[in-house]
């Protein structure tokens, strides 16, 4: 029923264009504690892997955390920019644009399995005659709109193998897994997906064509706006987390999203400046893209 109802609420959402910076919003006051998360999975799945880390929040924090989900990017970076959460999980490309648009800033950045705050897009293959990333000319790709690793980075990845506008079908999905799923389908005879996505389908019989350099991973970002001390109780209950090393944190957060089970650091200082040139990459790609 909560499902449902949050469906329904979504459904009243709407403003797809972000606000300026001059125009960002004060935080509204409220007496929740609202956490956004981009959405790259279906609602449910989305529920399924956040209510755990929102459950344990509420614990170590003594506050009343809730999880909002969006329908889309776009509605969801223009309800950050309006105030309208108090913190929100990011790929590089949406927190680019909403530091752009209304100064959010990354304070929390998970780490991957790796133990690093960087991550890889992957570009697949489903087609065993399909052998390097030129080989999807005249085929249909899969990708996630406006996704970093999904999208951007394998068109761009596609663009460097000398494939422009119109020599191969671009095929967009609702979320990351259901790309997966239509690869594995043969729906499509090639995607773009993030590395984490890739390595839960790698025993599959899908074609690793093309890596990605290193990326700036998923961050926790918030408004100047937002009281400091919401952020300083939430950065201290995720930072004392060690699932690497220890095993009573990684039995707490086995249940939580691939993207966030690993831990956390804060940003080094090069980490907006990297997510800002990723942003630029963006805006290259969609130029030449329409």
């Amino acid at each position: 029923m909560k499902i449902a109802r949050t469906l329904a609420t979504l459904a009243f959402l709407g403003l797809a264009a972000l606000p300026t910076r001059a125009g960002a919003a004060d935080a509204p006051a409220r007496t929740t504690r609202t956490l956004a998360v981009i959405p790259f999975y279906s609602p449910e799945r989305m529920w399924l892997l956040y209510t755990p880390l929102i459950d344990y929040l509420r614990r170590e924090t003594g506050e009343p955390w809730e999880l909002k989900l969006y329908p889309n990017h776009e509605t969801m970076l223009a309800g950050v920019c309006a105030g309208e959460v108090d913190v929100t999980l990011l790929g590089p490309v949406p927190l680019g644009r909403v530091n752009r648009a209304c100064g959010a800033l990354p304070f929390l950045v998970p780490l991957g399995k790796d133990g690093k705050p960087a991550y890889h897009s992957m570009l697949l293959s489903i087609d065993p005659a399909v052998a390097t990333a030129a080989g999807l000319r005249g085929k249909k790709v899969g990708f996630f709109k406006g996704s970093t690793a999904a999208h951007i980075i394998p068109l761009t990845m596609l663009r460097d193998a000398g494939l422009g506008p119109g020599d191969f079908e671009s095929v967009f999905f609702e979320s990351q897994d259901r790309i997966m799923t239509a690869l594995l389908s043969h729906e499509v005879a090639g995607a773009g997906v993030k590395e984490t996505l890739y390595r839960r389908f790698e025993k599959e019989p899908v074609l690793l064509l093309q890596t990605s350099e290193a990326l700036p991973n998923f961050a926790l970002a918030a408004l100047p706006s937002q009281p400091p001390a919401r952020r300083e109780r939430l950065s201290a209950a995720l930072l004392k987390l060690r699932p690497r090393e220890n095993a009573a944190d990684a039995e707490t957060m086995k249940g939580w999203d691939d993207e966030i089970r690993n831990g956390f650091v804060a940003p080094a200082p090069d980490f907006l400046p990297s997510v800002l040139r990723v942003h630029d990459i963006y805006e290259t790609v969609m130029h030449e893209n329409r």
